[in-house]
């Protein structure tokens, strides 16, 4: 057992408000909480993530699976996360074989950095049907809009829909993170990631493509807009993808 426990997700902040006008007016809002931890995996140290400080289980273990060091979270024989959710130490049941990441970017939104990626291939996903009403029961359901997004305006957010049609959500201030967490909820419940859809707010990139073929997604859903190498990856690995999903609309790309 780890001493973690969930953390403030939002602090009030004051500030001004400059109108066209010459006016100026003093308002307190909440304001996201930016939290860091630091993962080594093994004893090597694995990767640093910028985040909210929720969810730290399933964003930690969605986050070695979808950087593929994973398949699944019965490959763990330890997680700890201190008090302060500042470190995170995974033990795992068998050695993996790591490679250091060669780039120093950060991810787009975040700041976060990788250090080591898993060497597992990415595999062809089975074909799977979708029905309409499917897609449009997501896209209601985001438009209800996430807890800490209605209050802060700050976070993206992934909803998960299970075969049986429970839908469960996360937010994240980086989008990666928000399917990060998605993926290891799945993980953590054992559910069949295989029958599971994700619903994504943010844009899909060739990286969000790629960490829902790592998991074993079969569809990737968005209210955004793809770029072309999130649709070439999509199709070279049958990854079904739809976006600018909303209650009345959407696009789908053919996989092949």
């Amino acid at each position: 057992m780890d001493g973690f426990e969930q953390l403030n997700t939002t602090e009030p902040v004051s500030w001004n408000i400059m109108k066209s006008d010459g006016s100026i007016s003093e308002k307190i809002e909440e304001i996201i909480v930016e939290h860091f931890i630091e993962v080594s995996v093994n004893g090597v140290r694995a990767f640093t993530l910028s985040c909210t400080p929720e969810h730290l289980r399933e964003l930690i273990v969605g986050r070695l699976c979808t950087e593929r060091i994973i398949k699944n979270a019965e490959d763990i024989e330890r997680l700890f996360i201190c008090g302060e959710g500042n470190i995170g130490e995974v033990i795992l049941k068998e050695n993996v074989e790591f490679k250091l990441y060669s780039g120093n970017d950060p991810t787009c939104c975040t700041g976060n950095i990788q250090f080591i990626n898993g060497t597992r291939g990415l595999t062809a996903l089975s074909e799977v049907e979708i029905d309409s009403e499917t897609i449009f029961e997501l896209a209601e359901k985001f438009s209800e809009d996430g807890k800490l997004h209605k209050s802060t305006n700050g976070t993206h957010s992934c909803y998960i829909r299970f075969g049986d049609g429970r839908i469960d959500s996360f937010e994240d201030i980086s989008r990666h993170n928000a399917l990060d967490k998605a993926v290891g909820h799945i993980l953590l419940e054992k559910e069949d990631i295989t029958n599971s859809i994700i619903y994504t707010t943010g844009r899909v990139a060739a990286d969000m493509v790629e960490k829902t073929i790592a998991a074993g997604i079969p569809v990737l859903v968005s209210k955004s807009v793809p770029t072309t190498k999130a649709i070439e990856l999509a199709k070279k690995y049958g990854l079904k993808l739809i976006c600018k999903a909303w209650p009345d609309s959407y696009i789908t790309f053919p996989v092949s």
